[in-house]
This record gives structure tokens, C-alpha cells and sequence, in this order.
């Protein structure tokens, strides 16, 4: 349990920095495993998981859905594919140096 709060806290962390790259903000709600990220544009979308990796990223309807959104859209689908790679490729390397130590 401990290598998954750690991933996590990992993939939040590199998460929050690529989306700083896009100008977005990350909230994390109150509800355990529940984000939202805010596009420049004001667009909203909800991230969330119920087994880490598993992640859902769901668009908030607040108003017309517009070209942008979709391009905001594909860039955080983008970083949520490229933070969970390199979390789990990480967390890989780790175990295996741990098998090695024992």
C-alpha cells in the first residue's frame, strides 16, 4: 500500500508540473482520488480513479465546448499517458532494486 501512495504522490506531483506547462491549474477535491484541472479558457474537467491507473477524465459541461477544448482535452490525456508511464517505469526500476539488495 505504501509503493501505491507513493505512486500517486508521484504522479501528482509530475501531473501538476506538465499541466503548468499548458497554463492549467489542479484542485484536488475533497473526495478521495478526485481532481479538477481548469483550463486557461475556463473549461473544466474532472479526473478521478477508483484503482491507480485506471484514470477517467471526464469534460464538466459549464458551457459551449468549443476547438480549444478539445485541444486542452488531448494535451491532458497526453500528460496522464506520459505521467503514468514514467511513474510506473520508476516504480519498476525501484523494485528491482530492491530484489537486488535482498
Amino acid at each position: 500500500m505504501k509503493i501505491s501512495s507513493n505512486l500517486i504522490s508521484d504522479f501528482e506531483r509530475l501531473f501538476r508540473q506538465k499541466l503548468q506547462l499548458n497554463n492549467c491549474k489542479l484542485k484536488k477535491k475533497k473526495q478521495e482520488n478526485n481532481y479538477e484541472i481548469i483550463t486557461p479558457a475556463n473549461d473544466i474537467f474532472l479526473m478521478s480513479w477508483g484503482e491507480f491507473p485506471e484514470i477517467n477524465l471526464v469534460y464538466q459541461q459549464i458551457g459551449i465546448r468549443t476547438q480549444q477544448t478539445g485541444i486542452y482535452e488531448q494535451a491532458i490525456r497526453a500528460h496522464i499517458k506520459s505521467c503514468v508511464s514514467s511513474v510506473k517505469s520508476n516504480s519498476d526500476s525501484n523494485l528491482v532494486t530492491l530484489d537486488k539488495e535482498n
